[in-house]
């Protein structure tokens, strides 16, 4: 009898220090194991600064190029370039993607002009609102003495439309338009003022 409590007594205490060294190798296993680092928060760029260049090709043809630098941050650049005979705008993505502070730079079509360079954050936030608008204005002519000015407004996120501040410069009647169009970024969305009038000012409006 006293033998078999001495046995009962050993192979608790045996499983005893068996339990205790067991939470001592899982604590020990814990503390070994490397921590996984949360993802460093996106950073948008900030203190951009943006610069326009010719690229020359041949006698007759150049190109309006657009460059941008930021002091923070990972991103692309985006051009508004101008058919200067057509009088038409359009937005130019650039592919390159730099990290703070590279240069990064787009090219508008051949014969083009880039009139604004922006810096696009890469990749774009998500769940964001309207960001990175850029708006311009073109001429439409009809025949010799029609015309009117259309405002233009593309953003790299968002739902939106577009409104135009106009301008009656023969009455001087200052007037907003907007258009009923509305889109998902990055479409461009487009309204005019009425026939003979100009536009001053476009921005887009979120949905």
């Amino acid at each position: 009898m006293i033998r078999r409590s001495l046995l009962t007594l050993a192979a608790a205490t045996l499983g005893l220090t068996a339990l205790t060294a067991l939470t001592a190798l899982t604590a020990l296993t814990a503390l070994a194991a490397p921590a996984h680092a949360a993802p460093a928060p996106q950073v948008a760029p900030t203190g951009c600064t943006t610069s326009i260049e010719w690229v020359v090709q041949g006698s007759n043809y150049f190109q309006g190029k657009g460059n941008v630098q930021c002091a923070t941050g990972r991103y692309r650049a985006k051009n508004v370039c101008h058919n200067l005979q057509t009088g038409q705008g359009y937005v130019v993505y650039g592919t390159q993607v730099v990290n703070a502070p590279a240069t990064a730079s787009v090219i508008c079509n051949t014969g083009n002009v880039a009139g604004t360079v922006q810096a696009v954050e890469d990749p774009l936030p998500t769940g964001a609102g309207v960001t990175g608008c850029a708006p311009w204005m073109e001429w439409v002519v009809e025949g010799n003495n029609l015309y009117y000015g259309r405002g233009r407004v593309q953003c790299d996120t968002g739902r939106y439309k577009i409104q135009v501040n106009c301008h009656n410069l023969q009455t001087g009647q200052l007037y907003t338009v907007y258009g009923a169009q509305v889109v998902d970024a990055p479409a461009t969305v487009t309204t005019t003022c009425n026939q003979g009038n100009v536009a001053e000012s476009v921005v887009a409006v979120p949905q």
